[in-house]
């Protein structure tokens, strides 16, 4: 309402529909959330439509529409879904159902996250995704909470002291225990602050990620409660060790000077080490592998080309002037060439299970893909001719049919050949290899091109190689004002369209690096307090060594090693998981790649460095401190 009338008041507003198809504004809806399944400008009636809408209402071969139902309260889904496949036969003569598709109905408020079938039932969808994150986001905040613990017990000779002194006035083990934790809880508390401004303040960034609305809802009560059990739960969880761990100190000892950690206690803190970096090893490969099955589909060989080609809306007024408005176009010196579709080159038209042919079983169960056109499709779109010639003018009942139409449809010799549909007899003049329209994931489509030079809908534009872009976009804009006045010029590159389709797993992408970003430097943060620990019970060691003798370099190799075989022990672990995970993940996608083993490679090596960079940091420290301080008590 707004981009036509600039208003919100426009009931009883007169528009145009196509040039020809008058329409009165009877309601104006709230506009759509990104999220929703339904997504539209504008809501037309079936009986208001186009004669092909209208008749697809008739049509028990159509399955270009979706159907909704409200059914009543108690109905068994599974029963109506029967009486539907029966009511399906009747009407078809299919003595197998499976001709049309299973039916399949799902409720509404599902279609968004569980909205993906197999075999007739549903595997799933993006709430895959949203459990995957979210047991991502719980495992960092465990191994977090790990690290609080870690870090703080591999510090504890600086706080044995106070633990002594207060024994030694009367605390009991009770009242130390609250101390460390309330402790505990004060960081749990502000580290849940920062992360809420993080988060307020990532909030546009990460919206524009995923391209949707989110926002705060701060007067949620149930967002206070979880966030109060979120820093209880963290509080404890990472409190709890070091708060037993320190009230059990013996004060005699710890005042005398000679504490030192137990022999046994670096023995858990490599285990959960290892376990971090196992973690964020699987969590690399996966997104490796992500990247690496994108980049592999986006140089797939799509059967024709998308560059230079624009896809523009048809209107009355263009298709009444197309050949004028063709040749003008041509004229220019910036079009190679110009052909009419009835849907953008980026998808199918629809679908049909009417194709008849001489030879075919009586229920050939088979769903062909369709898509019309007029002459110079072939050429516009740079696809390959296997058989036969590309449509001509007066070709009105030819086919041609794609590779893998052919193939399913077991045809020898296609060309001259006649199918039947939509009660025609249409005669096979061409063969042309696969073009991937749909989803660059999916094996080929079969598809059927048919002829038309009636109203097509879409109008598509290759331009000349190197031709200047705004150059001849203003010159494509000029003629479409002239031959087409009422309606602004519109238009969507072919290479952009295709690139949208790989959206999805892009997000899932970019959100693996973030995960995984964070993973390894929680990690990090983990590997940093066990060699504090490590450090901390080797002290007079290094120092004998280093009075010895002992160089930095050789220290540095000591305290090195056993952390470079954790991480070692780690991607040994980890490789089998991540290898099996992501396979599982591919298994989604016809066209996918081979895990091969230069992934792993370049995950142990990125692996190996970070970890290297970390121990090194630490290690370098106390390898290069005076061995005197380490000595003094002996």
């Amino acid at each position: 309402a707004m981009a036509l009338f600039d208003s919100k008041n426009v009931l009883g507003k007169n528009i145009t529909q196509n040039n020809n198809r008058a329409r009165v504004v009877t309601a104006v809806i709230k506009d759509v959330p990104a999220a929703s399944t339904l997504q539209f400008d504008a809501i037309i009636p079936f009986n208001m439509s186009a004669d092909w809408i209208q008749n697809a209402m008739t049509d028990w071969v159509n399955c270009n529409n979706r159907v909704y139902f409200k059914v009543k309260d108690g109905v068994v889904i599974p029963q109506l879904e029967k009486k539907m496949i029966q009511l399906i036969k009747d009407n078809t003569g299919s003595e197998n159902p499976n001709t049309r598709g299973n039916i399949i109905m799902h409720p509404m408020s599902k279609w968004r996250l569980y909205g993906e079938f197999r075999d007739g039932k549903n595997t799933g969808g993006r709430i895959q995704y949203v459990n995957l994150f979210t047991w991502i986001a719980v495992i960092i905040l465990l191994i977090a909470c790990v690290n609080f613990m870690n870090l703080s017990t591999a510090r504890s000779e600086k706080r044995a002291r106070e633990v002594g002194i207060r024994k030694t006035l009367g605390s009991d083990k009770s009242q130390l225990l609250i101390q460390f934790i309330a402790e505990s809880m004060i960081m749990s508390t502000l580290a849940f602050l920062f992360a809420a401004l993080t988060v307020y303040l990532c909030l546009p960034s990460f919206n524009n990620l995923l391209d949707q609305e989110i926002s705060i809802p701060f007067g949620n009560m149930n967002l206070w409660l979880s966030a109060a059990a979120i820093i209880l739960f963290t509080g404890i969880i990472a409190g709890s060790y070091p708060a037993f761990y320190l009230s059990s100190m013996k004060p005699i000892k710890v005042l005398k000077g000679v504490f030192t950690p137990g022999k046994n206690a670096l023995l858990p803190r490599k285990i959960l080490v290892t376990a971090q970096f196992t973690v964020s090893i699987v969590l690399i490969s996966a997104t490796l592998v992500i990247y690496q099955q994108i980049k592999f589909v986006q140089s797939r060989d799509l059967g024709y080309s998308t560059d230079n080609l624009i896809m523009t809306n048809s209107s009355e007024d263009l298709d009444n002037n197309y050949i004028v408005y063709k040749n003008s176009l041509l004229q220019t010196g910036f079009v190679e060439s110009v052909n009419r579709t009835t849907a953008p080159i980026s998808s199918i038209f629809g679908f049909t299970s009417g194709v008849r042919w001489t030879g075919a079983p009586a229920d050939p169960n088979l769903i062909i893909g369709f898509l019309g056109t007029d002459e110079g499709f072939i050429d516009i779109m740079k696809a390959r001719i296997l058989e036969g010639r590309d449509f001509q003018p007066g070709d009105t009942n030819c086919v041609l049919f794609n590779k893998e139409a052919i193939r399913v449809m077991g045809i020898k010799n296609p060309v001259g050949n006649t199918i039947n549909w939509a009660g025609r007899d249409r005669r096979i003049v061409g063969v042309v290899d696969n073009m991937i329209m749909e989803s660059p994931y999916s094996a080929a489509t079969p598809l059927m091109f048919t002829y038309s030079n009636d109203r097509l809908g879409q109008i598509n534009i290759r331009l000349k190689e190197g031709t200047q872009l705004q150059k001849a976009l203003s010159n494509i804009e000029a003629l479409s004002k002239k031959y087409n006045p009422r309606f602004p010029f519109e238009y969507r590159f072919a290479d952009t369209e295709f690139q949208n389709k790989f959206a999805n797993e892009q997000l899932i992408e970019s959100l693996g690096f973030i995960f995984a970003g964070l993973a390894i430097f929680v990690c990090c943060l983990g590997l940093f307090g066990l060699v504090s620990f490590s450090i901390e019970r080797r002290s007079k060691e290094i120092g004998i060594r280093k009075v010895m003798g002992a160089s930095i370099t050789n220290l540095l190799a000591l305290m090195s090693k056993e952390f470079l075989l954790l991480v070692s022990i780690s991607f040994v672990v980890a490789i089998p998981i991540a290898w099996w995970a992501m396979n599982d993940w591919l298994t989604n996608f016809s066209y996918r790649i081979n895990i091969g083993l230069g992934l792993f490679i370049i995950t142990g090596i990125i692996t190996l460095l970070i970890c290297m960079i970390t121990v090194s940091l630490n290690a370098f420290a106390t390898a290069t401190a005076n061995p005197i301080k380490s000595l003094r008590t002996e």
